[in-house]
């Protein structure tokens, strides 16, 4: 079975991170009361309890006026929280200039996330990959852990720089080390594949596992491979495949094609050509264009071929 590893940019559909509040908010109430009293600190969380509450609760012109009182006040947060509504046009009339100003604001307050969202504004939108990477490095040594994921993609994939592997590895090990769960996963893929790096199967996994543990579904699916083609551990195709499923249902729909191939040969399971089709073509939704294209491959195979396997 092929084994797809996960090494690339995230889908340009995500949204863009926001500045991060306390684990234990206050009451609106409490919010409400602060910021009347001036405290700007207060006027971003104000705005997320209008923009997160239910129903009638939920007052997006409220949050925007404290948003504007906050970006008025020069607070980064409020800056990249009113481009972040900008930028993704649900409650807000879609306005890219908008946003981008506003990230370049918070940059210039010296918000390491501003430059961040600035330089997916241009690879996303302005697809100027020169000025994208300008504000990557900068997010990157403002400490931004996006920042050095991006440049250590570049740096891979020789976009916008040549691709130097020294260069890809040193910025994908400072972007683990900061917290990116991303670069942790791709970090083990380098040592699976000895990209810049010795192979080393048993660090590899490592790293997957580390990757899974903070919600990775990519990286699951990484160690549910680990499990199947015996890196860096013994082969377990019982173990491979519930590690394969869990990563499905978390969303990853790569994993689709990989319990497909493990039903249609048999592995850790009775073989079911009927069961690899249903897997099959959930996996050819996948937004992975390689990975949908093999998967309906495979279901164009199956029924359209013979086999000596009985459908189940």
């Amino acid at each position: 079975m092929a084994t797809i590893l996960a090494i690339g940019a995230p889908a340009l559909s995500a949204p863009l991170p926001a500045a991060s509040a306390a684990a234990a908010e206050p009451s609106r109430a409490e919010l409400l009361r602060r910021a009347q009293a001036g405290d700007v600190a207060a006027y971003d969380l104000l705005a997320s309890s209008y923009l997160d509450a239910d129903g009638d609760q939920r007052d997006v012109n409220a949050a925007v006026r404290w948003l504007e009182k906050g970006v008025k006040a020069g607070d980064t947060d409020c800056m990249i929280a009113l481009g972040n509504l900008y930028f993704e046009g649900g409650d807000l009339d879609q306005d890219e200039a908008k946003a981008l100003s506003l990230y370049k604001a918070a940059a210039a307050e010296g918000d390491a996330l501003g430059a961040y969202n600035a330089g997916l504004v241009y690879e996303t939108s302005v697809d100027d990959l020169t000025q994208a990477l300008g504000w990557y490095w900068r997010a990157a040594m403002g400490g931004d852990e996006g920042g050095m994921y991006k440049l250590a993609l570049a740096y891979q994939l020789g976009q916008g720089v040549p691709t130097d592997e020294t260069q890809a590895v040193t910025w994908m090990r400072k972007a683990a080390a900061a917290g990116s769960v991303d670069a942790i996963n791709d970090l083990g893929s380098y040592y699976l594949q000895g990209y810049g790096v010795p192979v080393d199967e048993v660090q590899a996994l490592k790293l997957y596992v580390d990757a899974a543990q903070r919600g990775s579904a990519v990286a699951l699916a990484n160690v549910a491979a680990a499990y199947h083609n015996g890196e860096g551990v013994p082969v377990d195709f019982e173990k491979a495949l519930s590690l394969y499923a869990q990563s499905a249902k978390a969303g990853n729909l790569t994993a689709y094609y990989d319990l497909g191939q493990m039903y249609e040969d048999g592995e850790g399971v009775k073989a079911s050509r009927a069961k690899a089709v249903q897997l099959y073509r959930l996996a050819a939704e996948s937004e992975d264009d390689e990975v949908a294209e093999m998967a309906e491959d495979a279901v164009e195979r199956l029924e359209g071929g013979s086999s000596e396997t009985p459908i189940a």
